[in-house]
């Protein structure tokens, strides 16, 4: 993780336990089905399935677009969900969910994001970029683990470092 000037430190904690606490997916969001649209699939027996080209996954509020997309599945339930895009490719794969209690949506980017759903973490790595109302987090990896509202971020560890941007709650 990247060193923070010891003075900093508690207020971006501060700050990103306060972002981190809102961002809960709306609970109807499980109970409804998987809608998935994309060029091509591949499935198999054992419960994984790959979709490619201009992927889009939703589910409630839910919307995941990648080039990408594989979904892993353990008994019918959805275990994980793996957004990537090509390595030649400029855009990013997205996510974005409605959490409980808030209008504003969660939107994630990267070029690799990886939704670990039972567990509620999701993993982006590659130009990795996490927003809700006006708050941005950026590096090259985040880390977050929605229901404990933890986040880690790291940069590349090279003239790259992490950003975060916590603006006031409105009164």
């Amino acid at each position: 993780m990247v060193m923070l000037q010891s003075r900093l430190l508690p207020l971006i904690l501060l700050g990103t336990l306060t972002f981190s606490v809102n961002v809960v997916a709306l609970t109807s969001d499980g109970q409804q089905p998987f809608h998935i649209q994309a060029d091509t699939a591949v499935m198999d027996a054992q419960g994984s399935s790959v979709y490619r080209g201009n992927v889009i996954i939703e589910q409630g509020t839910l919307q995941i677009k990648a080039d990408e997309i594989e979904i892993i599945t353990n008994d019918s339930e959805v275990i994980q969900i793996i957004a990537s895009t090509d390595a030649d490719s400029k855009k990013l794969a997205q996510f974005e969910q409605l959490p409980d209690d808030s209008e504003d949506r969660v939107y994630a980017e990267a070029r690799k994001i990886t939704y670990l759903v039972q567990e509620e973490k999701l993993h982006l790595s590659g130009k990795a970029t996490l927003k809700q109302t006006k708050d941005i987090l950026t590096g090259e990896l985040v880390y977050y683990d929605i229901s404990q509202g933890i986040m880690s971020l790291k940069s590349n560890g090279q003239n790259d470092r992490i950003n975060v941007t916590i603006n006031p709650k409105a009164n």
